[in-house]
């Protein structure tokens, strides 16, 4: 019987794909899983897998939020774990998740992640708006910046499993019910904001959002993607933005987050007229961009 059900997305990543689908099958013990690989590279440089319970589907690039939808689609888990493919699964936590929440009304958990040098990674936050989102990404920065009683006191925080406002979907199990139920990821985001997106309609469900703080799992967070694929991914996150904010808050919340933006980027083009800084900012103003994008 299969109980996990776990999605893995790849694009143009195959080298820390194939790393992610080894530590998945050295590290898990239990023959309780399954690995749906959905793979939307147009250049198939993926190895061969001959591996139990492992599914690959190819399929054009539609963005995140719809690559996983199609995995839960021909998922035949109990939970679907969504796991980005730059991850590394270090610990074998699946029994003892499986104990704390066998029974709990839960929509989505959210599990404790590290960075490559060990050290914790940030994984939960606050609903986002506009003053929240401030206080999420104050939290990264000052996480990195080195403060060690900081660190630990924010660690210690995230040692037990608690509710959240939503978590990263770099590492998250959804019951699979409960994922339909909702309607699956919106796939108007196409990346970015599509793990706060369902958080939010999970929470707003009655569908609580926890934090497990017994994983163990590396995310290198984008440690091996290209300058051109960032400037692209910070395109698409400021449109995902803007679609949040849309879907779930206020209209002064959304005059707030783009009048912010819209001062960052017509600095950032004074400073630094760079075709994608143009492109973010011409979003910003509801101007129509090329289809190059």
């Amino acid at each position: 019987m299969i109980k996990y059900s776990i999605i893995i997305i790849n694009y143009k990543q195959e080298e820390l794909v194939k790393n992610c689908i080894s530590s998945v099958y050295n590290t898990f013990k239990s023959s309780s899983f399954e690995v749906i690989l959905i793979n939307n590279s147009p250049d198939n440089l993926l190895p061969k897998f001959n591996l139990p319970n492992f599914k690959l589907i190819e399929t054009k690039n539609y963005g995140f939020a719809n690559a996983n939808n199609i995995g839960a689609e021909n998922a035949n888990g109990e939970y679907l774990f969504f796991l980005n493919g730059d991850t590394i699964v270090k610990s074998d936590f699946l029994e003892d998740f499986d104990n704390e929440f066998s029974g709990k009304e839960f929509g989505a958990v959210g599990l404790k992640l590290f960075f490559n040098d060990g050290t914790f990674q940030p994984s939960c936050y606050l609903e986002n708006n506009f003053f929240n989102e401030i206080k999420n990404k104050k939290l990264e920065k000052f996480y990195k910046s080195g403060n060690t009683a900081k660190r630990l006191e924010i660690e210690k925080k995230y040692s037990i499993v608690q509710k959240e406002d939503w978590v990263s979907g770099a590492a998250m199990i959804i019951k699979k019910d409960v994922f339909f139920k909702i309607g699956g990821f919106d796939e108007r985001f196409f990346l970015f904001y599509e793990d706060a997106d369902i958080c939010k309609r999970l929470n707003d469900s009655g569908n609580p959002v926890y934090f497990y703080p017994k994983s163990n799992i590396v995310h290198l967070k984008g440690e091996n993607v290209n300058r051109e694929f960032n400037n692209i991914t910070y395109y698409f996150s400021k449109k995902s933005q803007l679609l949040y904010y849309k879907l779930h808050n206020s209209f002064m919340q959304r005059l707030l987050i783009r009048a912010y933006l819209i001062l960052k980027f017509s600095g950032k083009c004074l400073v630094n007229p760079v075709r994608m800084n143009v492109l973010i900012l011409k979003l910003l103003l509801g101007k129509k961009n090329d289809k190059s994008t």
